[in-house]
């Protein structure tokens, strides 16, 4: 058996680290030669797993034919906005076996289409006549790569189209430290998955303006509320919100150290630099900033009250600074609280 991951970074090989616990092959493709040279010739990824060793049944590659050949399935790991530009080239491959499933992973929303990341590459496969030859699923939850290549216990959700056995790709991608339990609510999990982004961005913010847990709980809570109103009316169930894919990538995302979205939050509380100045020297992609545009365009679409990521939104594309959007959101009218 041989899974091809697109993508590189952390998560990807993480992820791909414990697959070959399970799986004969494991197969990287990236973009970048220095990862790729790393991963094949050390067997590390020094930047972004350090010197945690990668085993000998997983290989990177620059060849996406030689990634996608033979693959009995293929998880996307690349950030939210590049993955139609990829998709389309997987599309247009003539060696990508019929019947391999699509999973993603990628946590987001594609902001010019509003469309989430599912759709998107089932819109691709579409318009290269491949839709029914892959079925597309997502595999999302509170999975930290630096915790997953450590096997720490960790536990996600997997979820695609009722035409597919989604029960055998659990037993195939589940491990004795990874936990995948399955729901056919592919929205409710995507939605979920992405918009917490959101919140860690803000819950960020709050740390670094010195705010304490009262706040950070207030925030949480406040934005597991605008998660089941955008949610629902992205047609998600409402108890998947309260599942793995939501209010538990929520609390990992927003309390962990690991969080780039958090962190990243809480670097722009400390002055000097614009967002987009910290983004350009990320070495990894914020996707919360992605999220919070695709978000308030969705609030707006659909008329959906979303305070806490409109001022996370003016924050990061308007120039209001932090603690300028935390009075506001404390200051706004007094109202019930399931309202």
């Amino acid at each position: 058996m041989k899974a091809a991951i697109l993508g590189t970074g952390s998560w990807a090989s993480a992820f791909g680290r414990h697959l070959t616990h399970k799986w004969e092959r494991v197969v990287l493709w990236g973009i970048e030669a220095d990862q790729v040279n790393s991963i094949n010739q050390t067997g590390t990824n020094p930047q972004f797993l350090g010197d945690t060793r990668l085993p000998p049944n997983l290989r990177a590659t620059l060849d996406l034919d030689d990634c996608l050949k033979n693959a009995d399935i293929l998880f996307v790991v690349v950030p939210s906005q590049a993955v139609r530009s990829v998709i389309q080239k997987v599309a247009a491959s003539t060696v990508f076996p019929d019947g391999a499933p699509v999973i993603n992973m990628a946590k987001g929303f594609e902001v010019s289409s509003l469309k989430r990341i599912s759709e998107v590459i089932e819109e691709e496969l579409t318009a290269a006549g491949k839709s029914d030859q892959h079925s597309v699923g997502v595999l999302l939850g509170p999975s930290h790569a630096e915790e997953v290549a450590l096997e720490q216990p960790t536990a996600v959700v997997l979820s695609g189209r009722t035409k597919t056995d989604w029960a055998h790709w659990q037993s195939w991608i589940a491990g004795p430290f990874f936990r995948v339990y399955t729901n056919d609510d592919i929205a409710g999990v995507e939605i979920a998955s992405g918009f917490k982004n959101i919140i860690a961005l803000a819950v960020g913010m709050a740390d670094g303006l010195g705010a304490g847990d009262n706040t950070r709980g207030t925030l949480m809570t406040r934005g597991m509320l605008e998660l089941s109103r955008l949610g629902k009316a992205l047609g998600g169930r409402p108890e998947t919100f309260f599942g793995l894919a939501g209010i538990g990538d929520m609390i990992t995302t927003c309390i962990s150290k690991h969080s780039r979205n958090r962190n990243f939050g809480e670097e722009l509380t400390r002055g000097g630099r614009s967002p987009q100045e910290i983004l350009d020297n990320a070495v990894q992609v914020v996707e919360g900033v992605h999220m919070a545009k695709a978000a308030l365009k969705l609030s707006d679409k659909l008329g959906v009250e979303l305070p806490i990521t409109k001022q996370v939104h003016d924050v990061l594309f308007s120039e209001k600074p932090p603690r300028q959007a935390m009075r506001e959101l404390m200051e706004r009218e007094l109202r019930p609280e399931l309202d």
